[in-house]
Formats: C-alpha cells, structure tokens, sequence
C-alpha cells in the first residue's frame, strides 16, 4: 500500500520523525511536499540535514518546500545551508523564500541568545 496525506498527518500528529524522513524520496510530488511541511516540527540534526539535501533537489517546488521548512523550524544549524543555496538558485520564488528563512531564523537565533 502506498503513502497517503492522511498517513503523513498522523505522523505529523503523533512526531513520527523517521517515518516523514523516509517518504521525502518518494516518487509522488504532492506526497513528498506534504511529508516535508510536516516536518516543521522537528527541530533535529537528522530533519535538518534531509531538509538541506532537499535543497538541491532538480524540482524548484520540492526546494521551496525544504526552505520554507527549515525558516520554520529556524535552527542555526540551517543558516550555512541556506546560504549556500541562495548563492546557485536561479528560481525567484525559492530565493525569495531563502532570504524569508534567514531572516526568521536570525531573529529566533537573536530571541534565543538574549532569553
């Protein structure tokens, strides 16, 4: 049986990491999307570092979701990755959505140090 939305959502609900993880090489667009977003709220090296390997992906939509993902999830961690792939990407939409999650991430970095 293959993975649906409904899938994802209760892995979201119930922090199923690894099982999001796996279905992010999925062949179904709308599924690896969906998988991706779902992983705002996992703020780990292993997420981190799938979503900055997303980054590179050929699909300009799949890289906008993984950078979108990572503002949310606004670690550090991801700043180098981020501008790293700002400096190649050709798509506006994606650089724009680059330049939003440096900044989100700036300020929770900025938040987090003065708390």
């Amino acid at each position: 049986m293959g993975i649906s939305l409904k899938k994802i959502e209760k892995w979201e609900r119930k922090k199923k990491s690894k099982k999001l993880l796996s279905v992010l090489n999925n062949d179904n667009h709308e599924i690896r999307i969906h998988a991706i977003r779902a992983l705002s709220g996992f703020d780990t090296l292993d997420v981190i570092n799938a979503l900055a390997n997303l980054l590179r992906d050929p699909n300009s939509e799949i890289r906008l979701a993984a950078v979108e993902t990572l503002g949310k999830i606004g670690s550090g961690k991801s700043t180098e990755f981020i501008r790293f792939m700002l400096e190649k990407e050709s798509n506006e939409n994606v650089k724009e959505a680059a330049k939003n999650a440096l900044a989100i991430i700036k300020e929770k970095v900025k938040q987090e140090e003065s708390a």
